[in-house]
Order: C-alpha cells, then structure tokens, then sequence
C-alpha cells in the first residue's frame, strides 16, 4: 500500500523504497520500479489501490535494484514514458554494461548475468537534465507528466545519479543510505567517492522537509543530517579500511580480500555479485586514495601494483 508523505507524493516501503509523484488528474510519476518483476508487480497493485494510473516512470541512476521492474510495467501498462539522467539512460538501455564494467570491460561469464547485476533492458524516452550540469552539481529544473520538478546531481554511487525533489519531499535515491542498511553492507558502494562525499554535502544543504533514501526510512528534515553524517562516517571508515590494507603492496584483488577478512574475518562473500560490488567499492577507495595522495599504482612484473605513498 501506498504511504502517503504529502497530499500529491507518496512512496511503497520495502527493500527498495519507490517513490510515486501524483500529477493530479489521476496519473502518477514511479520513481525507480525495483529490482524486478515483483516489485514492478507490487507498485502496479498499490497504484490500482489508489485509483491512480502509471504515466511515468524516472529512474535515478542504472543499477538494478532501481530499474528491473520497468520492464514489466512497460510491457503490461500502455503509454508509460521512461525518464534517465544522461550516461544513467544509456546502461539502462544497455544492461549487459554494469556486468561488462564489473568484469574489467570484457565479456561477463555466467555468474555476472543475473538479476542483480543485470536488469532486463528498458528504452528511455526522455533524458533528465543536462551532463555538464549534473557533473558541476547544478540542481536544473524539469517537467515529467505536466510536474514539475527538480533534479538534484547526487553522482557518486553511480555515474550521474540524481535525486528527485517535489512537493517538499526529496527522493534521494541512493544519495545516501539508512543506518541498518550501513550497518549490513560495511562499505557503501560507490563509483566515485570524492562525488559521493560532496553529494552528500548537497543533500545537507537542501531544505525540504522529507527525505526518503532508496534504502532506509523516511526521515523529517531535522533529523537527516544525523543519518548523512553517520553515511560519510562510513565513507571514511572505508576509505581508512583499504588504506590500511596497503600496509604491504599489493594489487587490487589482494586489497579487497584484505578488506574482506577485516570485515568478516574467514567467512566469504555470499556470492559472485556480491564479490564483484564489494570490489568494486574497493577500487572507487584505492582512486580517492591516489586523488588524495595516500596511495599509488604502478605497473610491476606482478601486474598492477598498489602501495601507500610515503609520508
């Protein structure tokens, strides 16, 4: 069922939180559909419940979990327009590219070809905002389904994600995470940690009066800025973590199962995916490590080397 956070916003609750913006005549605006056809399934019984009709659907940012129910509400509700920030709607377009990435640009193997690094593919009709915009963190104004709204750049835990505001309510995506969910997963996934560090900043400075992460609890404007401080915490905890784990050289592989056994100690990964995220998140510290100057790469008879730098 719907959860109602203003007259015209609401949202349904669960793993993955999906936002719905009412236009006012009946129709509604998904933001994000979840990680697949059940959560598709789900948004479109709790939209019947009430009495509105899907007319659009913004997704913020490529990964999985926020896109793998359009394609059933693509294929099962007419006229739904799909809208995706730039570089965003060309791996939604083209799923195969997050398993490509995660395995060093060549060809995924079986194991990276599921639902969870994997969406089905979506067409995107229309792109949100403007890159060099998102990439200077220029907030930009839009329009979807006669609303209007406004894109937040949040880029950091993906190429150019964005939050969505509306109504007093802040769709904040994967901008920033509730605290169970910092608590299970260690080190918070991120493409680019300096971004996700100053989205975290933009996110502090807005003044709407909700937020709602894509992971956590709905949370009133007075007390997010406790929940965004506990998320750079655990940024910098990470970032700490594979700095440590430089103590001796060695590449990335050797970095990540380092991080892994101070996490966990003997006890592996559950999975494939969940080992090529978490290295993943890995490898977004070792470059803020370099961008910062704690760290350096070079290429050595064993392959490609990491070592602190000397201070």
């Amino acid at each position: 069922m719907l959860q109602p956070i203003t007259e015209r916003t609401f949202y349904l609750p669960g793993a993955n939180n999906l936002g719905v913006i009412a236009t006012g005549d009946g129709d509604a605006i998904a933001i994000d559909t979840g990680l697949d056809k059940n959560s598709g399934r789900a948004l479109r019984k709790a939209l019947d419940a009430a009495g509105l009709q899907l007319r659009a659907i913004i997704n913020t940012h490529h990964h999985a979990d926020h896109i793998g129910g359009n394609d059933y509400l693509l294929r099962n509700l007419p006229g739904v327009s799909v809208y995706a920030p730039p570089l965003e709607a060309a791996l939604i377009e083209h799923p195969v590219l997050e398993p490509v990435y995660f395995n060093q640009g060549a060809r995924p193997h079986t194991a990276l070809r599921n639902r969870w690094l994997m969406a089905p593919r979506s067409p995107v009709q229309h792109i949100l905002g403007d890159l060099a915009r998102i990439e200077r963190g220029e907030p930009q104004q839009a329009e979807v389904a006669g609303v209007a709204i406004e894109i937040i750049p949040v880029p950091g835990h993906s190429l150019a994600q964005i939050a969505v505001a509306c109504d007093g309510v802040c769709f904040a995506a994967d901008g920033f995470f509730g605290p169970a969910v910092l608590e299970k997963h260690g080190i918070p996934y991120a493409h680019d940690v300096a971004a996700q560090l100053t989205s975290l900043d933009r996110l502090a400075a807005r003044d709407e009066h909700w937020f709602l992460p894509g992971h956590g609890e709905l949370v009133a404007r007075n007390v997010v800025g406790d929940q965004l401080s506990a998320n750079r915490a655990a940024i910098e905890r990470s970032s700490a973590m594979v700095l440590q784990a430089l103590e001796a050289p060695g590449d990335a592989v050797a970095a990540t199962a380092r991080v892994v056994r101070k996490l966990y100690g003997e006890v592996a990964l559950p999975g494939i995916p969940q080992y090529v995220v978490f290295a993943g998140a890995v490898a977004a510290h070792l470059s803020f490590l370099e961008q910062q100057g704690l760290a350096q790469v070079s290429l050595e008879a064993d392959g490609l080397i990491w070592r602190r730098t000397a201070t």
